[in-house]
């Protein structure tokens, strides 16, 4: 394949191969030996496109699909009621038996045909990525689960973050609990919007809650926190008092480093028993999971405040640029002094 996460990509297809995953795509996956992935990709979605307008057209009964796989039109008068021998009245169970099949076999295309898009967000995730596989695979009730899951949604945004969610098992098995797995299931929309009110203010997993105005204008209210605690997003938004307390990161002096989307604040001290103390709204685990899965942009100047109540500290304190380098690592750059 020769392109930066081919061995995601190699694990990828190992994983769903025999879980009748993506089965549609298959044979299009052996010609990419043969042909330029980008090429075969697009290939592969116009066909998909296609499949989505053949099975809305069995389904509205503008086209029948007939035994033997082939696909004709449905001519004018066909399909309407029988007339019974006893009267005039039509006879209504052929034609209902005749409705169900066809809606069966048209929804069973389209589930098909949003797991195979599912895939394919997964491997447009996976191959930008030189991360080495991992030995670990993801479990068989997880993969069952979530091509449930994908199946059930017809929109590209919804195929795109089932696809992101896999990319993301496949990766690091565990990393997505089936518990949220259901709980994407099932989110709303105004759901989805008051998480992402909330993700631009999350540094290491918790919010600072000190910055009240500001979060207030951003719409991260009380009750929006009360919503997110509700659905198991956030913990402590009734609470008065809770606090974290982070020591140092290195054994000889102080430092300890805040990441918000790329954006950092280094903390610092000579003291390297000195200990950093904020009061924050914490999010839970699943929480955690659900905003791996978003694209979002860090808050500059909640970073600025949360830097300067923490300067108030005694610390130094910079504020700059990082990317992650490892799974616990991460680079900082254009670093200045708050």
């Amino acid at each position: 394949m020769d392109i930066p996460g081919e061995k995601l990509l190699i694990k990828l297809w190992d994983t769903i191969a025999d879980k009748g995953i993506g089965s549609l795509l298959k044979p299009w996956q052996i010609r990419r030996e043969g042909h330029a992935a980008i090429n075969v990709r697009r290939d592969e979605l116009l066909v998909l496109a296609q499949a989505e307008v053949d099975a809305k057209a069995i389904l509205s009964g503008q086209k029948l699909l007939l035994p033997d796989g082939k696909l004709i039109k449905q001519r004018t008068g066909e399909g309407v009621f029988l007339l019974s021998e006893q009267n005039s009245h039509p006879a209504l169970l052929p034609h209902i038996a005749e409705v169900a099949d066809r809606n069966v076999r048209a929804e069973s295309i389209r589930r098909e045909i949003s797991i195979s898009k599912a895939v394919l967000h997964a491997e447009k995730e996976l191959a930008q990525d030189s991360q080495e596989p991992t030995e670990r695979q993801p479990s068989d009730d997880w993969l069952l689960r979530w091509r449930e899951c994908a199946a059930g949604v017809s929109s590209e945004d919804l195929q795109t973050l089932w696809g992101k969610v896999l990319a993301g098992e496949v990766k690091n098995p565990g990393r997505y609990s089936l518990r949220t797995l259901e709980f994407l299931r099932n989110l709303s929309q105004d759901e989805a919007k008051a998480i992402e009110k909330v993700s631009p203010f999350v540094v290491n997993d918790v919010i600072f809650r000190d910055a009240k105005a500001l979060l207030e204008s951003a719409g991260v209210t009380f009750s929006l926190l009360l919503v997110l605690q509700e659905l198991g997003i956030v913990s402590g938004a009734e609470a008065l008092g809770l606090e974290i307390t982070w020591p140092s990161q290195l054994p000889d002096r102080f430092q300890q480093a805040l990441v918000s989307y790329g954006r950092i604040l280094l903390v610092t001290h000579a003291d390297p028993v000195k200990t950093l103390k904020i009061q924050i709204y914490q999010l839970t685990g699943l929480g955690r999971q659900i905003l791996r899965l978003g694209t979002f942009q860090a808050n500059d100047a909640y970073l600025r405040t949360l830097g300067t109540t923490i300067k108030g500290q005694g610390f130094d304190v910079q504020l700059g640029d990082c990317v992650p380098v490892g799974e616990n690592q991460i680079n900082f750059f254009n670093m200045q002094s708050l």
